[in-house]
């Protein structure tokens, strides 16, 4: 009989003495149920003349596109020093939470930052977010219909996370 991967791993390793602990049984017809919930749907078996007898499906639920933006007021840019990887579920939640994330990258090797930066891309493309370079090594990460207003731009330029132009 042929062993599934797991088997001829235990096998190698030595962990199974018996020669079919590892061979899947396949259940008899006896043993198979048929499910007792209401809200499974059995699937019947199609006619054998090739007409279908499936009920057309039903419509899925519509998901609004547009989600309420925050007030340009309210909008508070979260700074995130990246340090690696390991940041990116940070960057996740905040952008989940319509919350326009500044990213460092400063620090970073140019590998791991483009990375990162490649993560960030994915993430907004789902919903029209947006990815863009405002300075060197600095990344603003905007949720959709989410603008940095000029008083959050002072703000993030006293610290240091936004270029310093004539204007601002």
């Amino acid at each position: 009989m042929s062993k599934n991967f797991m088997g001829k791993v235990w096998d190698f390793l030595g962990l199974v003495e018996e020669d079919d602990a590892w061979t899947p049984a396949t259940p008899s017809p006896a043993s198979v149920t048929r499910p007792s919930s209401g809200n499974v749907r059995l699937i019947p078996n199609k006619p054998s003349d090739g007409r279908s007898s499936a009920a057309p499906r039903p419509e899925l639920p519509r998901i609004p596109k547009e989600r309420p933006a925050p007030s340009p007021a309210d909008v508070e840019t979260e700074t995130l020093q990246v340090e690696g990887f390991g940041d990116c579920p940070h960057l996740t939640s905040w952008y989940k939470a319509s919350v326009p994330v500044m990213l460092d990258l400063r620090s970073l090797s140019p590998e791991v930052a483009q990375g990162v930066v490649y993560y960030a891309t994915g993430l907004v493309s789902f919903n029209q977010g947006e990815v863009s370079q405002v300075g060197d090594g600095l990344v603003l990460v905007s949720p959709p219909g989410v603008s940095v207003p000029s008083s959050e731009r002072s703000r993030l330029s006293k610290i240091g996370m936004w270029p310093s132009s004539p204007g601002t």
